[in-house]
């Protein structure tokens, strides 16, 4: 069986994992493709801890850092993911702005700009942030604007005339030039817990970036009285920058900022050396090989650069890592460089590529994730394909990685043995999902694989029952009972599993458009037939808005003799549906769309398997970043920090609505009350302030899909959801 209310699912990091015998020391991280590094102090133990964003799904990972010296010493604890605000989206930096010694959030909004909440630690309430700006605004030469940044891009976030409060450089709207933002807080009101900017009218270090590559053109004036001017060099422009990803720091001590920029453009970090002064700035040279004089930046495509302390020297290091998600190195792509000298001189040398990756679970893009017992010892391995590993010669390489259960009935452990598990790079095929299954009645497992043409390639295992597996392939794309091979769009993840009890495994698929088909196995027990019973499986459905397909991934499971149903989503929600047997035919009930509110983006895949013999499934789920997550089940309501969780004692119904939403509280007490509705991709749509004890949402002009309700009264924050159809 699965858990029940009474308490909660949470990550197993416990759990141990070891890769080719070495222990993996944050194994359930769940992976990196474009992440943003930040540093915070999560605990209030006055050692900067680490902050990741994943602008691929949006992904926040947390790590706290027991601060040995000079030392990498950073352990992960999810529990700190849920005191950051839900819904942040495509870029989010960590910097404090107020001068408290608390690093705020700075994040991308919807209205291309900046979102800024305040850092409000305490002793007695821990990491806590309050929403201050939902928009910064500055003084342009042409009015009063939102302060513009690209979602693409990061802003460096810095003093820049070294006034004492936080200053703001980004790139315009071409994204040629970089503007400087100047924070007026400490001139106007003599603080600096003001974010008041007014654009400086000459861009900033008299430079703008080739249209070609990662370079610049140095001592060029790029506007006319705050307007934009011609480029001199014509055949270096274009009227839109493609994007860039920079910071800004005194790299060489004179006193002045610097720059750090990587570009859409190149593999490259260029470095760019401010001769001018902290008001005055003027880039002078160029380093568009950095560094130069140890080991060069090269990682494909789009780096960008980080400047903090990762190993506990005093001395901030540099970290470079993608920018932006897609056909980019996704395994050996966070470059950490050691700060070899001090922060005034600031030597970098190259140390290694796979920084935190090489100590977590990573596939590269895509983690379809299956409990099987692939060596016949009684234990579940875990087998992981993937959408592919990075290669500069397309199609990514895509593989199934083999962890072996090392352990034992009762505490399980997991050791890499392959990321080739059966020789399939050699298929050049993408985005495997394997299904494995004895279909032919042999007493071992066969395999089937799907892929990103929405076909299945079938293999029998002819090892023989309990020894490793040697797969042979029988059919290129799997065939239904008409000899017409199976295919189900794009996107197939199948499942063998005997959907209608009569000893015969049937086969379910997921797919990209977000369906699920269902084939009865109508052969015999030793020779499999694939017959279409139906097409839209029990009416699942995981599509949500704001995305375009939602890429089904299900998972049908037996708990306590009864089907129940998980089912993966683009949205990294778990959908659960029961009501299934005896209703093969008929639309199964969504119990719940974001189950257990586990949330794994982009593109979640899930199994489930018992892996301690305790009774209770754990669940394991993979995402689009290359990661995995496992999840156990924790008897006890309390959060991991040990401060319990405000009761829900609120009930939103209708639920699904098409119309209106009710949110009733069950106290009688006038309390005063900040209720906000969040779409998937964390906008907030409305918000309220009531103490009213029945709130009332018309939900006809939101859109199809699944929204969360943030209610906060004074100091706590209570979580509830609903969907629109």
């Amino acid at each position: 069986m699965f858990g029940s209310r009474q308490g909660e699912y949470i990550p197993a990091t416990n759990i141990a994992v070891s890769a080719f015998g070495n222990a993996l020391k944050n194994p359930w991280v769940g992976g990196f493709n474009a992440p943003v590094f930040s540093e915070i102090d999560l605990d209030g133990d006055g050692i900067r801890d680490l902050f990741v964003f994943d602008k691929e799904g949006n992904r926040i990972s947390t790590y706290i850092n027991n601060g040995a010296p000079n030392t990498v010493d950073y352990v992960f604890a999810p529990e700190y993911k849920k005191k950051f605000p839900a819904g942040l989206h495509d870029w989010v930096l960590l910097k404090d702005f107020n001068c408290d010694g608390k690093e705020d959030i700075f994040t991308y909004s919807y209205g291309s700009g900046i979102t800024v909440y305040r850092n409000d630690y305490s002793v007695q309430d821990g990491l806590k942030f309050t929403l201050l700006y939902n928009l910064i605004y500055s003084v342009y030469p042409v009015g009063y604007y939102n302060l513009y940044v690209s979602p693409v891009n990061l802003p460096a976030l810095v003093d820049v005339d070294y006034d004492g409060d936080l200053d703001i450089l980004t790139f315009a709207l071409n994204g040629s030039w970089v503007e400087f933002h100047k924070n007026l807080g400490k001139e106007l009101f003599n603080k600096c817990d003001t974010l008041v900017y007014t654009m400086e009218p000459d861009c900033f270090g008299n430079f703008g970036l080739s249209a070609n590559s990662n370079t610049a053109i140095l001592n060029t004036t790029c506007r006319i009285n705050g307007l934009y001017s011609p480029f001199p060099d014509s055949s270096a422009q274009t009227a839109l920058h493609s994007g860039s990803c920079m910071i800004s720091f005194d790299i060489d001590g004179d006193g002045d900022n610097d720059l750090m920029n990587g570009d859409f453009l190149g593999n490259n970090l260029l470095q760019l050396t401010n001769g001018g002064s902290a008001t005055a700035a003027n880039i002078v040279s160029q380093d568009s090989l950095f560094p130069v004089y140890n080991t060069p930046v090269d990682i494909f495509t789009f780096p960008a650069p980080y400047y903090l302390d990762v190993n506990n020297d005093s001395q901030k290091d540099l970290i470079v890592a993608p920018c932006l998600s897609g056909p980019t190195e996704n395994y050996n792509n966070i470059l950490l460089y050691k700060n070899t000298t001090n922060n005034i001189t600031n030597v970098f040398n190259y140390q290694q590529n796979r920084f935190l990756t090489e100590d977590v679970i990573e596939v590269g893009a895509g983690a379809n994730v299956t409990f099987v017992d692939i060596d016949a010892d009684g234990l579940k391995d875990i087998i992981i394909g993937n959408f592919g590993y990075y290669s500069s010669i397309l199609p990514f390489e895509s593989g199934l990685s083999y962890y072996r259960n090392t352990g034992s009935a009762t505490a399980p452990a997991f050791d890499l043995q392959t990321i080739d598990f059966g020789n399939f790079f050699s298929l050049s095929v993408t985005e495997i999902k394997p299904t494995f299954g004895d279909v032919d009645s042999d007493n071992d497992l066969d395999l089937l694989l799907g892929q990103t043409d929405g076909t299945i390639i079938y293999y029998s295992n002819t090892a023989g029952p309990g020894n490793y597996p040697i797969y042979s392939l029988v059919q290129p794309q799997l065939t239904n009972n008409f000899g017409i091979p199976i295919d189900v769009g794009q996107s197939s993840t199948p499942q063998l599993i005997d959907v209608n009890r009569d000893g015969k495994l049937d086969l379910i698929i997921g797919e990209k458009s977000s369906n699920i088909s269902y084939y009865e196995n109508t052969g015999t027990p030793f020779s499999p037939v694939f017959t279409l019973l139906n097409p839209n499986f029990g009416g699942v459905n995981v599509n949500s808005y704001p995305f375009l397909y939602g890429y089904s991934n299900p998972i049908l499971f037996d708990s306590a003799g009864t089907y129940q149903l998980f089912v993966g989503s683009t949205s990294g929600y778990i959908y659960y549906y029961n009501n299934i047997d005896n209703n093969l035919n008929g639309n199964f009930t969504l119990v719940d769309s974001m189950y257990q509110n586990i949330n794994e983006p982009l593109r979640s895949t899930v199994d489930v398997a018992d892996l301690n013999n305790d009774g209770v499934l754990e669940i394991l789920v993979g995402n689009f970043s290359g990661g995995v997550t496992l999840y156990k089940w924790e008897q006890s309501t309390g959060i991991q920090d040990g401060k319990t969780p405000p009761v829900v004692d609120f009930s939103v119904y209708p639920n699904p609505t098409s119309g209106d939403l009710f949110v009733k509280f069950k106290s009688s007490a006038i309390i005063e009350r900040n209720i906000a509705v969040i779409d998937i991709t964390g906008r907030l749509v409305e918000q309220r302030n009531s103490s009213s004890g029945v709130i009332i949402f018309d939900t006809k002009n939101y859109g199809k899909g699944m929204y969360q309700l943030r209610i906060i009264e004074g100091s706590n924050v209570k979580i509830g959801k609903f969907i629109v159809r």
